[in-house]
C-alpha cells in the first residue's frame, strides 16, 4: 500500500492545486472530448483522491470538463464542496456557480472565500489560463497507460513556459501520480 505523505504535507502550504489525469502521450481527454478511457484504468482502491479531496475547499473548472463529468455519474460531482464553472456564456443550473470571472481574480477570492486550497480540475485551457496568471502552486498528474493518439492536451501550445520542482510520485496499480510543485525564483 502506497503511503499518502505528499497530499496531506502539500495542502498545509498550497493554495491552488491542479488534480488532474493525462494519458501518457498528454491528453486530458479525448478529441470529443470524452472521459470514457479514465473508467477503464487499472488504479488501486481510490487511487489517493479522498485524501486529496479531504483538503481541498472549493472546486474550479472549465464548462467542458464539467459536462463532461456529469455525464460519469447519475449524481452532481463534488456535493460537498462549492463548484465554480469558467464558462463565457451566461448559465445557470441550480448547482454550480457559472462564471466569466478570470482565473487570476477568482481564485484567490476563493481562497479567501472558502478558506482552503482550490482544486482546479481541468480543461486544457483553464490550466493554460491559470499557468499565464501563475496561478498554480501545485501539481498532482496521474498518468494513465495508455496512449490516445489525439485529443485535448493537458498543457495546451502556447502554454506558458512554468519550471517546477519534483516533490515525489505514488504507485496505483498501473497508475503513476506525479506531485510537482511550482518552482521558486532563485
Amino acid at each position: 500500500m502506497a503511503e499518502k505523505w505528499f497530499i496531506k504535507e502539500a495542502h498545509e502550504v498550497s493554495k491552488n492545486i491542479l488534480y488532474i489525469a493525462m494519458s501518457l502521450d498528454g491528453m486530458i481527454a479525448k478529441e470529443d472530448h470524452s472521459l470514457d478511457w479514465l473508467l477503464k484504468a487499472e488504479g488501486e482502491g481510490d487511487n489517493g483522491y479522498n485524501d486529496f479531496y479531504s483538503g481541498i475547499s472549493s472546486v474550479v473548472m472549465g464548462n467542458r470538463t464539467y459536462q463532461e463529468v456529469l455525464k460519469m455519474s447519475d449524481e452532481k460531482p463534488y456535493q460537498d464542496r462549492p463548484v465554480y464553472i469558467l464558462s463565457r456564456t451566461k448559465q445557470e443550473d441550480g448547482y454550480a456557480t457559472f462564471t466569466s470571472q478570470s482565473v487570476d481574480t477568482l481564485l484567490p477570492e476563493l481562497q479567501k472565500k472558502h478558506g482552503g486550497p482550490v482544486w482546479i480540475v481541468g480543461g486544457g485551457e483553464v490550466v493554460k489560463a491559470c499557468l499565464e496568471s501563475g496561478q498554480i502552486d501545485e501539481y498532482y498528474i496521474a498518468v494513465i497507460p495508455v496512449v490516445l493518439g489525439e485529443g485535448v492536451p493537458l498543457f495546451p501550445k502556447g502554454s506558458k513556459y512554468t519550471e517546477l520542482k519534483l516533490k515525489g510520485t505514488e504507485i496505483y496499480n498501473q497508475i503513476v501520480m506525479l506531485h510537482y510543485m511550482k518552482k521558486q525564483a532563485e
